[in-house]
């Protein structure tokens, strides 16, 4: 008979923060409008998590269930195989595409929605371990036949979606299953994992990750995953929003296009929707609060898995944490769950179906016990994070005023009055942080930029100097610094700061029109000239500058 007596899983009071955090996220965002079907589809997944934890401490509900996300899967990879040549895909990889127009001929197409390939695969991801422990479980022939044959599809379709970081996640998930049943296995992943911390060490130590370039095989295998300069410019831009808004983030649903552009970017131009990092975006989107509950959801999750480990070892209960983990893993280079939500259904179904055998299983004695590993970690990542974050007044008026500052900017429907009141409290905000800690960077950043958006363009440059310097690597601070000392005519210094940066050239010939628009002839003067002396060859530009010129002589 299952367990009764035992109220609580390990999983339990993580996820209720993690859920929690969700409704913190609905403060920080400058547009709450956004936010309403992330934190919906957030709170069906915890509800889908208590039913299914309940439910299935029953082994025939638990089958039941399992074969319901196996069968969503299924249904999933038939749709996206059959309708991958209809899709309109751009070409990716040609024998996949050769596959898809193979089948495209034989199926007509029947479009219901065009889903993002990366998100079948983050959708998958979990299905396909859960299918592989019901296959291997079967009693009867049948159903591990329907089991292959499932199994094949799910497969099938992750192949398909092109997804590489879905595919290393479920490699390795699958060599990590192998290594607890097969102990030359375990050698194999002990020795993958060793090398993989030296590839770390060494790309860690040269600073680079281009360095993986210089190691043979590496090269080839690891580099084209990895060294992906789009990518890791988002991860690293998105690591500076965490650094503005560390306690808050930036709130809960599609908050991020724009709070990236404007301040990561300093462009107008929306073209990303979310940070590529499902660790990066749960601190952007839920705050410190969802970071620190979904570090003690893993390492609940983690911990469970280790004490509960037996030389007969359950397969099924293990399906469950390992296709959590191929999520996780996939979670270090995407974040498809905060963008098609619809990829939550197989994360909290697996952590509903993980829960539900902890349940069956644990005994009372090892009912305390299974809190203190797990919390001890989320208490020093919050020691850890609290320390880095000194002096902590400082960083909350720095917090506060950015997010002020978005919500005064970005939301569409204030009038001028009401954007200059929140600017006027960011700018507060951001002065009580500088007279707390002097180089703060959040705040000497977003001062300086706020001062250089309201024409004061000397005293912007003066805060953006000692953000500079304060945290000399951030480009954030680099590009912003450099566009402040082209207003105030100072191009060679401007010039180191801006010529690496990607399409300065066309950003500045932009700005030199809309300067010229607000009747700001000198830094319209500037920002061409810049760009001339960035890009010599560009006869148009320097016609406008020898016509702004002769127009603006005495």
């Amino acid at each position: 008979m299952p367990n009764r007596t035992l109220k609580l899983a390990p999983l339990d009071l993580p996820l209720a923060l993690f859920l929690f955090s969700a409704f913190l996220g609905l403060w920080p965002a400058y547009d709450r409008s956004q936010c309403w079907s992330t934190l919906i589809a957030l709170s069906a997944g915890c509800l889908l998590y208590v039913l299914v934890s309940r439910l299935a401490v029953s082994r025939r509900w638990w089958r039941a269930i399992a074969v319901i996300i196996v069968f969503a899967s299924v249904l999933l990879s038939l749709y996206f195989i059959t309708q991958y040549d209809h899709f309109g895909y751009p070409e990716k990889i040609r024998a996949i595409d050769r596959l898809g127009a193979l089948i495209g001929k034989v199926v007509p197409p029947a479009i219901v929605w065009i889903p993002v390939d990366n998100g079948v695969a983050a959708f998958l991801e979990g299905g396909f371990f859960l299918v592989i422990g019901l296959t291997l479980t079967s009693n009867r022939w049948w159903g591990r036949a329907g089991g292959a044959i499932c199994a094949s599809l799910i497969t099938l379709a992750l192949l398909m979606s092109t997804a590489r970081g879905a595919w290393l996640a479920v490699l390795a998930t699958t060599a990590l299953w192998s290594a607890l049943h097969w102990r030359p296995m375990r050698v194999a992943v002990s020795a993958g994992a060793l090398l993989a911390l030296g590839l770390t060490i060494y790309t860690i130590v040269q600073g680079d990750i281009m360095a993986l370039n210089d190691i043979p095989v590496a090269n080839r295998i690891l580099a084209p995953i990895f060294i992906r300069p789009d990518r890791l410019d988002v991860y690293r831009n998105s690591v500076y929003l965490v650094q503005d808004f560390p306690l808050t983030g930036i709130g809960l649903g599609g908050q991020f296009a724009r709070v990236h552009s404007q301040y990561a970017l300093l462009i107008q131009h929306v073209f990303l929707s979310c940070s590529h990092n499902l660790y990066l975006e749960v601190w952007l989107e839920q705050g410190l609060v969802g970071a620190i509950s979904l570090l003690w959801l893993m390492a609940a999750l983690y911990q469970a898995a280790h004490t509960h480990t037996k030389p007969s070892a359950d397969l099924l209960y293990q399906s469950t944490w390992l296709g959590l983990t191929a999520i996780f893993i996939h979670g270090v280079t995407d974040a498809r769950q905060y963008v098609d939500l619809w990829c939550w259904f197989p994360f909290f179904g697996l952590l509903g179906l993980n829960a539900a055998t902890t349940l069956r299983r644990t005994r009372a004695k090892t009912r305390g016990r299974q809190w203190i590993l797990p919390a001890s970690v989320a208490g020093v990542f919050l020691i850890i994070v609290a320390v880095s974050l000194h002096p902590l007044t400082a960083t909350w008026h720095a917090n506060l005023g950015c997010v002020l500052q978005a919500r005064g900017e970005l939301l569409e429907t204030l009038n001028d009055g009401q954007r200059a009141t929140l600017r006027q409290q960011a700018e507060e905000h951001y002065r009580r942080a500088i007279q707390i800690a002097p180089h703060d960077r959040t705040a000497q950043q977003r001062l300086g930029l706020m001062l250089v958006d309201e024409a004061r363009f000397q005293e912007g440059v003066e805060h953006l100097e000692i953000a500079w310097q304060a945290d000399p690597e951030n480009t954030t601070t680099h590009k912003g610094l450099g566009l402040a000392y082209v207003w105030v005519g100072q191009l060679e210094k401007a010039r180191p700061l801006l010529q690496n940066v990607p399409d300065v050239v066309y950003e500045l010939n932009i700005w030199g029109g809309y300067r010229a628009t607000l009747g700001q002839v000198e830094q319209s003067l500037n920002a061409y000239r810049m760009s001339l002396l960035l890009e010599p060859d560009q006869p148009a530009v320097q016609e406008k500058v020898e016509q702004i010129e002769q127009s603006s002589a005495p």
